[in-house]
């Protein structure tokens, strides 16, 4: 199963629809946001696809995001997703709550923690899970999605160009 993972959008709409296209391209099964959309509207974007999203600190609207998920079929959007795709279990949460990720990590229980918060890449194994930070497409000298090859256990790192 690949997995196209992204963060911190933060209502960069060309930005996001470039990385939409990427994962179309990489013929993605699901793709997971790990929170900062910071507006409802821009889900909207990832409507053709199967996703999940979990809020992160500059998701300030939750209700209002949460409505459009609905509206979209896209379910709840909460504060972390635990989940199983292809038979590895995964925890999408933005990572800013540090505590939580420490006791996430130290559980053993997940084979793929997936964050973002930081917009910094980051792709390393710590206690049998495989930590996965996509990076940013907003804002940043290098802007970046991720995606995940459940089968082989893959990451890659793709950049996006800012035109």
């Amino acid at each position: 199963m690949k997995i196209g993972i992204i963060s911190d959008t933060h209502n960069d709409v060309a930005m996001v629809k470039k990385a939409v296209t990427v994962f179309k391209a990489r013929g993605v099964d699901l793709v997971v946001h790990a929170g900062d959309l910071t507006s409802p509207k821009i889900m909207e974007l990832f409507r053709e696809l199967p996703c999940r999203f979990v809020l992160g600190n500059c998701d300030l609207d939750a209700e209002a995001i949460n409505e459009k998920a609905r509206d979209l079929g896209f379910g709840c959007v909460e504060d972390c997703c635990d989940f199983t795709a292809d038979g590895k279990r995964i925890l999408l949460f933005h990572g800013n709550d540090i505590p939580s990720f420490r006791d996430a990590v130290a559980s053993g229980t997940y084979d793929y923690i997936i964050k973002g918060h930081t917009h910094i890449f980051e792709n390393y194994v710590s206690n049998k899970t495989r930590i996965i930070n996509p990076g940013s497409i907003y804002r940043e000298d290098e802007r970046t999605v991720s995606v995940l090859d459940t089968e082989t256990d893959r990451v890659e790192k793709i950049k996006i160009d800012v035109d």
